[in-house]
């Protein structure tokens, strides 16, 4: 027999049946009219074979054959309920899911600490799994993932993205930088020295268009592998970086570096961060939980200190200590 061939929802009737006895009680059980149920009988007889069930005085009595197809017909039904159930709840609790999660050098020093903080408190038994992001020009997005991209640009309709954070990008020196003397003006800006990273994916293409578009560019005296040396670099050198505010507030002591606007030319121009899932992964109970999360710590990167949550099992952390970005404009 084809499967292909067979109307799943007769099976949902033929369950009914046996557990009511009757197709009257079958109808008014799973919410359809006797003739409905009736007629749906005739097909399942059609379909195994069999007339399934037999008229008696207490009630409709099941074929042998129909004893025979119960088991495998409930455990089909059972098995399609808990799909459904996993899809749409999840008990971060008990659940021993694995997530994989796609992100920049940039992401794993900002978001990193304080998700795996989380998933820990909330979900013990879930694995997550990070690794780097591939190349944004291929078409990487595979259903349970969730990647962080720098201003993502636009997929297709089976991709969905979500925008949870912008930072205005700031010139990061040490803090007694000969530059701080004077107001930071596009000609200063020109002269300064960079520092580079090669692994973060930290979106500055706009403002190195608008370089691009008067005519000038930014000279890059240094290029290192990660972030995770750019403070001690800044520190002890004259080079200067573009960076995300948040990043220098959140990563650097007060003594160690300083920030200042970008010129007015450059002035506006945003780090922002998208997230984004496969459209299949929408409604997804585990995947909408995780997303919850990486929104919500997001969030309380830029709360004020008494905003600020402690969650039971977490360790105190440095990123509860860094003052508003309010203070730091």
């Amino acid at each position: 027999m084809n499967l292909r061939s067979i109307d799943l929802n007769l099976l949902v009737i033929f369950d009914a049946l046996m557990a009511e006895k009757g197709i009257t009680r079958a109808a008014k059980a799973i919410g359809m009219t006797p003739s409905a149920v009736s007629h749906a009988l005739n097909r399942l007889r059609q379909t195994f074979g069999d007339p399934l069930f037999t008229r008696t005085p207490t009630g409709m009595s099941p074929t042998r054959r129909a004893l025979e197809l119960v088991p495998f017909v409930r455990a089909a039904l059972h098995s399609l309920q808990q799909g459904i159930a996993l899809q749409r709840e999840f008990d971060p609790e008990t659940s021993q899911r694995t997530f994989n999660l796609r992100q920049s050098d940039f992401m794993s020093d900002c978001l990193l600490p304080r998700l795996c903080a989380r998933v820990r408190a909330e979900a013990p038994g879930v694995t997550l799994i990070v690794g780097q992001l591939p190349d944004d020009e291929e078409n990487p997005y595979a259903p349970g993932d969730i990647q962080m991209r720098v201003a993502a640009r636009a997929r297709g309709p089976e991709y969905r993205r979500k925008r949870i954070w912008r930072d205005p990008f700031v010139v990061a020196l040490r803090s007694d930088h000969p530059a701080r003397m004077d107001k930071l003006t596009l000609d200063r800006f020109l002269e300064l020295p960079f520092l580079d990273v090669s692994s973060a994916i930290v979106d500055r293409r706009s403002l190195d268009e608008v370089l691009r578009s008067k005519g000038v560019t930014r000279r890059t005296a240094v290029t290192i592998p990660t972030l995770a040396g750019v403070v001690a670099v800044l520190a002890h050198t004259d080079l200067c970086a573009v960076l995300p505010q948040r990043w220098v507030a959140l990563y650097s002591a007060p003594s160690e570096l300083a920030t200042m606007p970008l010129p007015i030319p450059l002035q506006g121009i945003e780090y922002a961060v998208d997230m984004i899932w496969h459209a299949s992964d929408e409604t997804n109970g585990a995947h909408r939980w995780l997303r919850r999360l990486i929104v919500e710590e997001f969030d309380v990167l830029y709360a004020p200190p008494a905003l600020r949550k402690r969650r039971v099992g977490h360790p105190p952390s440095r990123l509860d200590e860094v003052p508003p970005l309010a203070a730091a404009l």
